[in-house]
């Protein structure tokens, strides 16, 4: 797997420790209803995978800018099916086995949207 860009790079870097920031925060108000091992797990889970997502696309976006139009569109497709197919397939398994918690897993998928965000406003008010 080829290394993230620099700026992209630092950019997910920072998106995955505010991500870890956010889930930990979600998982200390769950306590507010006692202590669940599958919440715990589920949160960490869903970090993970979040961060591993974040990181792919990162590599996919690279590697679409260096193709042509079709083959881009293909690439970043096949990028987003992968990403929502294994999405799917956790959140399935979460539910069926009890295991972890499918909320804890669905949660930070949510997250790099509001650090984005948060990110955008932060630098239009220090402009």
């Amino acid at each position: 797997m080829r290394n993230v860009g620099s700026e992209l790079g630092a950019l997910l870097k920072k998106i995955c420790l505010w991500g870890g920031v956010m889930a930990a925060a979600c998982w200390a108000f769950t306590l507010l209803w006692g202590f669940d091992i599958t919440q715990l797990t589920g949160f960490l889970l869903g970090w993970g995978y979040m961060c591993l997502c974040m990181f792919y696309l990162g590599v996919a976006c690279e590697k679409a800018v260096e193709l042509d139009g079709k083959k881009a569109k293909r690439s970043m497709l096949g990028c987003y099916m992968a990403r929502y197919g294994v999405l799917f397939v956790l959140c399935a398994v979460a539910m069926l086995t009890k295991a972890v918690s499918a909320v804890g897993i669905l949660l930070p998928q949510f997250y790099p949207r509001i650090i984005l965000y948060v990110m955008q406003i932060r630098e239009r008010r220090d402009k």
